[in-house]
């Protein structure tokens, strides 16, 4: 079973080489990510005028799971919202968070105000630089 849930952030970070990039392809084997944060992964390539190959080959040579977004992902990261909505995190960020949560898994990111709301959520939150 997955124990790292990946944000949008920290998959970025790998596919552009970002600093922290690296250490994301060492958690593949445990690694999960939610479908709406593949969505913000495309979403950032489609704004930014990036092309999609290196999204397309990380998402099929890493083999991530990819956990779609249920009813109780929906119903956890609305309750977050109250928690959240002060550091200014997204449906996307919480959407990670709730996966969290439902994995009872620890969360990767690269966006420091989630740091902000681990205790509140009871959530172990992992700067990746």
């Amino acid at each position: 079973m997955s124990t790292i849930v990946i944000d949008a952030s920290a998959i970025l970070a790998a596919i552009l080489g970002e600093a922290g990039g690296d250490s994301v392809f060492d958690l593949l084997g445990e690694a999960i990510a939610s479908t709406v944060n593949v969505a913000e992964v495309y979403t950032y390539a489609a704004v930014n005028g990036l092309p999609t190959d290196a999204i397309d080959a990380f998402f099929a040579d890493t083999g991530i799971e990819i956990a779609s977004f249920d009813h109780a992902q929906a119903v956890t990261a609305g309750r977050l919202a109250s928690i959240t909505r002060k550091a200014g995190l997204s449906l996307g960020d919480r959407s990670c968070l709730a996966l969290a949560k439902l994995r009872q898994a620890e969360v990767l990111t690269a966006d420091r105000p989630w740091q902000q709301v681990a205790d509140a959520a009871e959530l172990t939150i992992t700067l990746l630089r």
